[in-house]
Protein backbone atom coordinates (compact mmCIF):
# COMPACT_ATOMS: atom_id res chain seq x y z
CA UNK A 1 0.00 0.00 0.00
CA UNK A 2 0.91 3.14 -0.91
CA UNK A 3 1.05 6.10 1.88
CA UNK A 4 -2.29 7.79 0.15
CA UNK A 5 -3.65 3.91 0.04
CA UNK A 6 -3.01 4.02 3.81
CA UNK A 7 -4.62 7.64 4.47
CA UNK A 8 -7.94 6.47 2.16
CA UNK A 9 -8.16 3.34 4.57
CA UNK A 10 -7.66 5.89 7.59
CA UNK A 11 -9.65 8.38 7.15
CA UNK A 12 -12.62 6.09 5.69
CA UNK A 13 -12.64 3.26 8.36
CA UNK A 14 -10.88 5.37 11.69
CA UNK A 15 -11.66 9.03 10.94
CA UNK A 16 -10.21 11.29 13.61
CA UNK A 17 -13.72 11.87 14.84
CA UNK A 18 -14.21 8.13 15.90
CA UNK A 19 -11.38 8.05 17.55
CA UNK A 20 -11.17 11.27 19.71
CA UNK A 21 -14.83 9.68 20.91
CA UNK A 22 -13.16 6.57 21.93
CA UNK A 23 -10.24 8.23 23.70
CA UNK A 24 -12.69 9.89 25.32
CA UNK A 25 -14.48 7.31 26.41
CA UNK A 26 -12.11 5.08 27.54
CA UNK A 27 -9.68 7.60 29.74
CA UNK A 28 -7.26 7.14 27.66
CA UNK A 29 -5.86 10.64 27.18
CA UNK A 30 -7.13 12.47 30.78
CA UNK A 31 -4.45 14.86 31.80
CA UNK A 32 -1.03 12.74 30.20
CA UNK A 33 0.28 16.18 27.89
CA UNK A 34 2.95 14.33 26.53
CA UNK A 35 0.78 11.49 25.14
CA UNK A 36 -0.31 12.38 21.60
CA UNK A 37 -3.51 9.49 21.94
CA UNK A 38 -4.51 10.08 18.27
CA UNK A 39 -1.18 9.46 16.83
CA UNK A 40 -0.23 6.58 19.10
CA UNK A 41 -3.31 4.65 17.90
CA UNK A 42 -2.45 5.44 14.86
CA UNK A 43 0.98 3.65 15.15
CA UNK A 44 -0.40 0.94 17.13
CA UNK A 45 -2.67 0.02 13.75
CA UNK A 46 0.34 0.71 11.49
CA UNK A 47 2.97 -1.33 13.42
CA UNK A 48 0.37 -4.28 13.80
CA UNK A 49 1.34 -5.79 10.21
CA UNK A 50 5.02 -4.98 10.34
CA UNK A 51 7.87 -7.31 10.42
CA UNK A 52 8.12 -7.05 14.55
CA UNK A 53 4.19 -8.18 14.91
CA UNK A 54 2.63 -4.50 16.30
CA UNK A 55 5.81 -5.36 19.49
CA UNK A 56 5.47 -2.55 22.24
CA UNK A 57 9.05 -1.16 20.94
CA UNK A 58 8.20 -1.13 17.38
CA UNK A 59 5.01 0.61 18.93
CA UNK A 60 7.09 3.29 20.26
CA UNK A 61 10.09 3.58 17.63
CA UNK A 62 6.63 3.99 14.97
CA UNK A 63 5.52 6.77 17.07
CA UNK A 64 8.57 9.07 17.97
CA UNK A 65 9.39 8.45 14.36
CA UNK A 66 6.15 10.18 13.06
CA UNK A 67 6.58 13.24 15.85
CA UNK A 68 5.24 12.23 18.86
CA UNK A 69 6.78 13.70 21.97
CA UNK A 70 9.19 11.79 23.62
CA UNK A 71 8.73 10.01 26.80
CA UNK A 72 11.31 7.30 28.60
CA UNK A 73 10.66 3.78 27.94
CA UNK A 74 9.18 2.84 30.80
CA UNK A 75 6.01 5.91 30.93
CA UNK A 76 5.23 4.88 27.34
CA UNK A 77 4.95 0.90 28.52
CA UNK A 78 2.76 2.30 31.18
CA UNK A 79 0.18 3.52 28.59
CA UNK A 80 -0.85 0.11 27.59
CA UNK A 81 -3.15 -0.60 30.37
CA UNK A 82 -7.17 -1.12 30.39
CA UNK A 83 -7.88 2.31 29.20
CA UNK A 84 -6.00 1.93 25.55
CA UNK A 85 -7.51 -2.09 25.65
CA UNK A 86 -11.15 -0.31 25.38
CA UNK A 87 -9.76 1.80 22.94
CA UNK A 88 -8.74 -0.71 20.61
CA UNK A 89 -12.18 -2.90 21.30
CA UNK A 90 -13.70 -0.06 19.70
CA UNK A 91 -10.95 0.35 16.69
CA UNK A 92 -11.48 -3.44 16.64
CA UNK A 93 -15.22 -3.38 16.47
CA UNK A 94 -14.99 -0.77 13.56
CA UNK A 95 -12.67 -1.92 11.23
CA UNK A 96 -14.48 -5.58 11.43
CA UNK A 97 -18.11 -3.70 10.81
CA UNK A 98 -16.55 -2.03 8.03
CA UNK A 99 -15.15 -5.10 6.25
CA UNK A 100 -18.69 -6.78 6.66
CA UNK A 101 -20.32 -3.90 4.71
CA UNK A 102 -18.06 -4.30 1.64
CA UNK A 103 -19.52 -6.10 -1.14
CA UNK A 104 -18.97 -9.61 -2.13
CA UNK A 105 -16.84 -11.17 -5.20
CA UNK A 106 -17.36 -15.03 -5.92
CA UNK A 107 -17.69 -15.18 -8.99
CA UNK A 108 -19.07 -18.41 -11.39
CA UNK A 109 -19.39 -21.24 -9.37
CA UNK A 110 -18.17 -20.01 -6.15
CA UNK A 111 -21.29 -17.47 -4.81
CA UNK A 112 -23.66 -20.61 -6.79
CA UNK A 113 -24.35 -22.50 -3.96
CA UNK A 114 -24.06 -20.11 -0.89
CA UNK A 115 -24.02 -16.44 0.41
CA UNK A 116 -20.18 -16.23 1.02
CA UNK A 117 -17.74 -18.75 2.21
CA UNK A 118 -16.09 -18.25 5.06
CA UNK A 119 -12.35 -19.48 6.67
CA UNK A 120 -11.91 -20.35 9.70
CA UNK A 121 -8.29 -21.38 11.09
CA UNK A 122 -6.23 -21.29 13.85
CA UNK A 123 -2.52 -19.35 14.37
CA UNK A 124 -0.16 -20.27 17.68
CA UNK A 125 1.37 -17.25 19.49
CA UNK A 126 3.85 -18.03 21.84
CA UNK A 127 4.16 -15.20 24.87
CA UNK A 128 6.17 -14.29 27.93
CA UNK A 129 6.30 -17.38 30.93
CA UNK A 130 4.37 -14.78 33.32
CA UNK A 131 1.17 -15.07 31.49
CA UNK A 132 1.09 -18.80 31.63
CA UNK A 133 -1.70 -19.14 34.70
CA UNK A 134 -4.01 -17.13 31.75
CA UNK A 135 -2.57 -18.65 28.68
CA UNK A 136 -1.12 -22.04 29.05
CA UNK A 137 0.40 -23.34 26.17
CA UNK A 138 0.91 -27.01 24.99
CA UNK A 139 3.91 -27.45 26.95
CA UNK A 140 5.50 -26.30 29.93
CA UNK A 141 4.90 -22.16 28.67
CA UNK A 142 2.08 -19.36 27.79
CA UNK A 143 1.02 -19.28 24.26
CA UNK A 144 -2.40 -18.63 22.93
CA UNK A 145 -4.53 -19.13 19.79
CA UNK A 146 -5.98 -16.67 17.21
CA UNK A 147 -9.23 -18.07 15.68
CA UNK A 148 -9.38 -16.05 12.47
CA UNK A 149 -12.56 -15.90 10.22
CA UNK A 150 -11.91 -15.34 6.76
CA UNK A 151 -14.41 -14.34 4.47
CA UNK A 152 -13.40 -15.48 0.91
CA UNK A 153 -15.83 -12.92 -1.23
CA UNK A 154 -14.45 -9.72 0.89
CA UNK A 155 -11.01 -10.91 1.02
CA UNK A 156 -10.39 -9.98 4.49
CA UNK A 157 -10.86 -11.03 8.07
CA UNK A 158 -14.33 -10.59 9.21
CA UNK A 159 -14.10 -11.52 12.72
CA UNK A 160 -11.47 -13.30 15.12
CA UNK A 161 -10.79 -14.35 19.00
CA UNK A 162 -8.24 -15.65 21.29
CA UNK A 163 -8.25 -18.88 23.25
CA UNK A 164 -5.44 -20.27 25.40
CA UNK A 165 -2.95 -22.28 23.38
CA UNK A 166 -3.58 -25.68 25.32
CA UNK A 167 -7.42 -25.70 24.58
CA UNK A 168 -8.28 -28.21 21.77
CA UNK A 169 -9.82 -25.83 18.43
CA UNK A 170 -13.17 -27.52 18.00
CA UNK A 171 -14.90 -25.59 20.54
CA UNK A 172 -14.27 -22.62 19.23
CA UNK A 173 -16.27 -23.22 16.08
CA UNK A 174 -19.80 -22.53 16.76
CA UNK A 175 -22.26 -22.71 13.77
CA UNK A 176 -25.78 -20.82 14.45
CA UNK A 177 -28.37 -19.15 12.79
CA UNK A 178 -25.24 -16.80 11.89
CA UNK A 179 -24.83 -19.29 9.31
CA UNK A 180 -26.99 -19.96 7.53
CA UNK A 181 -26.81 -19.66 3.85
CA UNK A 182 -22.89 -19.56 3.65
CA UNK A 183 -20.25 -21.61 2.81
CA UNK A 184 -17.46 -23.18 5.92
CA UNK A 185 -13.88 -23.80 4.95
CA UNK A 186 -11.90 -25.01 7.84
CA UNK A 187 -9.29 -27.99 8.72
CA UNK A 188 -9.31 -31.04 10.90
CA UNK A 189 -8.68 -29.31 14.24
CA UNK A 190 -12.71 -27.63 14.24
CA UNK A 191 -13.78 -31.07 12.85
CA UNK A 192 -16.17 -33.17 13.98
CA UNK A 193 -19.78 -35.38 13.43
CA UNK A 194 -21.52 -32.22 16.06
CA UNK A 195 -19.73 -29.71 13.45
CA UNK A 196 -21.69 -31.75 10.52
CA UNK A 197 -24.95 -31.84 12.62
CA UNK A 198 -24.92 -28.36 12.88
CA UNK A 199 -24.02 -27.16 9.52
CA UNK A 200 -26.94 -29.37 8.09
CA UNK A 201 -29.52 -28.00 10.72
CA UNK A 202 -28.47 -23.50 9.64
CA UNK A 203 -27.98 -25.25 5.97
CA UNK A 204 -24.41 -24.74 6.08
CA UNK A 205 -22.30 -25.82 2.83
CA UNK A 206 -18.80 -27.28 4.28
CA UNK A 207 -15.76 -28.66 2.63
CA UNK A 208 -13.39 -30.43 5.42
CA UNK A 209 -11.07 -32.83 5.48
CA UNK A 210 -11.81 -36.53 6.26
CA UNK A 211 -11.00 -37.21 9.99
CA UNK A 212 -9.21 -40.75 10.53
CA UNK A 213 -11.63 -41.70 13.51
CA UNK A 214 -14.59 -41.20 11.45
CA UNK A 215 -14.38 -44.71 9.17
CA UNK A 216 -17.53 -43.74 7.15
CA UNK A 217 -19.59 -46.20 5.17
CA UNK A 218 -20.25 -45.85 1.66
CA UNK A 219 -23.76 -45.66 0.91
CA UNK A 220 -23.72 -45.14 -2.60
CA UNK A 221 -21.23 -44.17 -5.37
CA UNK A 222 -21.77 -41.55 -8.08
CA UNK A 223 -18.33 -40.69 -9.43
CA UNK A 224 -15.44 -43.33 -9.37
CA UNK A 225 -13.90 -46.25 -10.58
CA UNK A 226 -15.73 -49.15 -8.89
CA UNK A 227 -13.71 -52.85 -9.26
CA UNK A 228 -16.38 -55.61 -8.85
CA UNK A 229 -19.56 -55.37 -7.09
CA UNK A 230 -19.93 -52.75 -4.96
CA UNK A 231 -22.20 -53.85 -1.58
CA UNK A 232 -23.56 -50.98 0.20
CA UNK A 233 -22.85 -50.39 3.77
CA UNK A 234 -18.86 -51.28 3.03
CA UNK A 235 -16.56 -49.09 5.27
CA UNK A 236 -13.89 -46.75 3.04
CA UNK A 237 -10.93 -48.02 4.29
CA UNK A 238 -11.61 -51.66 2.75
CA UNK A 239 -12.84 -50.02 -0.53
CA UNK A 240 -9.45 -48.55 -0.92
CA UNK A 241 -7.23 -50.89 0.23
CA UNK A 242 -9.00 -53.79 -1.47
CA UNK A 243 -8.73 -51.80 -4.70
CA UNK A 244 -12.69 -52.22 -5.03
CA UNK A 245 -12.54 -48.11 -5.62
CA UNK A 246 -9.98 -47.41 -7.69
CA UNK A 247 -7.03 -44.86 -6.50
CA UNK A 248 -6.94 -43.53 -10.06
CA UNK A 249 -6.49 -40.11 -9.87
CA UNK A 250 -10.24 -39.62 -10.80
CA UNK A 251 -12.62 -38.07 -9.07
CA UNK A 252 -14.88 -39.52 -6.40
CA UNK A 253 -18.34 -38.58 -5.31
CA UNK A 254 -19.88 -40.70 -2.75
CA UNK A 255 -22.72 -40.80 -0.36
CA UNK A 256 -21.50 -42.49 3.24
CA UNK A 257 -22.65 -42.31 6.71
CA UNK A 258 -20.18 -41.11 9.78
CA UNK A 259 -20.33 -41.22 13.46
CA UNK A 260 -22.55 -43.39 16.21
CA UNK A 261 -25.57 -41.34 14.73
CA UNK A 262 -24.71 -42.67 11.18
CA UNK A 263 -25.02 -39.05 10.10
CA UNK A 264 -25.37 -39.02 6.11
CA UNK A 265 -22.35 -37.24 4.07
CA UNK A 266 -21.47 -36.28 0.95
CA UNK A 267 -18.21 -37.23 0.22
CA UNK A 268 -15.64 -35.66 -2.61
CA UNK A 269 -12.34 -36.33 -3.55
CA UNK A 270 -9.27 -37.09 -5.66
CA UNK A 271 -7.35 -39.69 -3.21
CA UNK A 272 -4.11 -40.81 -4.78
CA UNK A 273 -3.08 -43.40 -1.94
CA UNK A 274 -5.62 -43.71 1.20
CA UNK A 275 -7.69 -40.68 2.43
CA UNK A 276 -5.28 -38.27 0.77
CA UNK A 277 -6.88 -35.57 -0.66
CA UNK A 278 -10.46 -36.69 0.38
CA UNK A 279 -13.08 -34.44 1.78
CA UNK A 280 -16.71 -33.58 2.89
CA UNK A 281 -18.80 -31.26 1.23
Amino acid sequence: MTGADVKEVFETILPDEALREAIRASGFQERERKRDALLFLRMMVVSASTGNGGRQASVMRSYFEAGGPEVVRGGFYAWFGRPLERTMEVVRDRALAYALQQPLDLPGVLGSEVRDWHIVDSSTVKLPDELIGEYPGAGDYAALKVHKRFSVGVGTTVDYHLSPAREHDAPHLRIDESWRGLGLLCDLGYASVKLIEDCERYDVRYVIRLKEGWKPKVQSITRGTVNGVFTKGTDLDLLLTQDLLALDGKVIDACVTVGAGQRQCRLVGIPRRRRTSIGFI
